[in-house]
């Protein structure tokens, strides 16, 4: 009797194990059903999401490039390959395909948390500005992996960048909104970045009072030069060793390799439009 007893727990035990999946727990059958559904409704919203940033995609100059890439949103259990063949159908668009899961080949491939993508969908933050980071550690609600061994060179880094700006923003001419809430933190103060391509890199950047900005010692001088266009408010620096103040209507060069850090101490936040370019920018 005892054995019996024993054995129906286990049976019991193993039944309420099996319900527990990709973080959820399901006390009934009907609560599992229920859940599956939503999950279900969630994965198809996300591929009407992809499938407009397509179907976009297919009135865009850039597609003339062939591509494949893929997309997840580990929080749908989704995956997506997208397929630019850079072929002009005789519609005038460009062939973009998609179909489910990740790319058999070796490339690059998106990982996206389902709110941003959402929010990249709703104009609230752009892609490449969900992507920034500091340092390759750091963390983002969006980010790139290679996928099947694959092993890109710098250049294919540079033009995943520029792809990654014409596929996730829609229309054209491409419009980019920057404000405090289309921000990220990124080297210690708000930013939104606007385009990166191969020597060139742009970014808006609001620091708030009190910000200290690239004060990490690992980020404190680029292989490339840069400009600081102040458009609002007053920051201090320290260029070379030199402390400086920079006002907004004034622009500053800071050469390749030549160290930089700033901070605000007014109780105003300064706006400044950053411009890096040139060889490994």
């Amino acid at each position: 009797m005892k054995t019996i007893k024993i054995f129906s727990i286990i049976i019991l035990y193993g039944f309420f194990t099996m319900s527990i999946s990709a973080n959820e727990i399901c006390y009934t059958n009907s609560d599992c059903k229920t859940k599956k559904s939503f999950q279900t409704k969630l994965k198809e919203e996300v591929h009407k999401i992809i499938v407009s940033y397509v179907n976009d995609y297919k009135n865009d100059r850039h597609a003339s490039k062939k591509r494949v890439i893929g997309i997840e949103v580990p929080e749908v259990d989704g995956a997506w390959t997208v397929t630019v063949t850079g072929q002009r159908l005789p519609s005038k668009n460009w062939e973009v395909n998609l179909k489910e899961g990740l790319p058999k080949i070796p490339t690059y491939a998106y990982s996206i948390e389902l709110e941003t993508l959402k929010a990249i969908y709703n104009g609230k933050i752009n892609a490449l500005t969900a992507q920034g980071k500091a340092f390759g550690s750091d963390y983002t609600p969006m980010s790139v992996r290679e996928i099947n061994a694959y092993e890109p060179s710098t250049d294919d880094d540079h033009h995943l960048n520029a792809f990654s700006f014409h596929f996730w923003t829609k229309g054209f001419p491409e419009i980019i909104p920057f404000h405090e809430g289309a921000t990220r933190k990124v080297h210690g103060s708000n930013a939104t970045v606007f385009y990166y391509e191969k020597g060139l890199r742009t970014a808006w950047y609001s620091v708030a009072s009190g910000d200290k900005v690239r004060h990490d010692p690992r980020e404190q001088a680029n292989p490339f030069p840069m400009m600081c266009v102040m458009i609002n408010g007053t920051i201090q620096g320290e260029v070379d060793g030199e402390h400086i103040t920079v006002s907004a209507g004034n622009t500053i060069f800071i050469p390749a390799n030549v160290t930089h850090k700033w901070w605000n101490e007014s109780d105003k936040p300064a706006e400044a439009i950053l411009i890096m370019f040139g060889e490994g920018a």
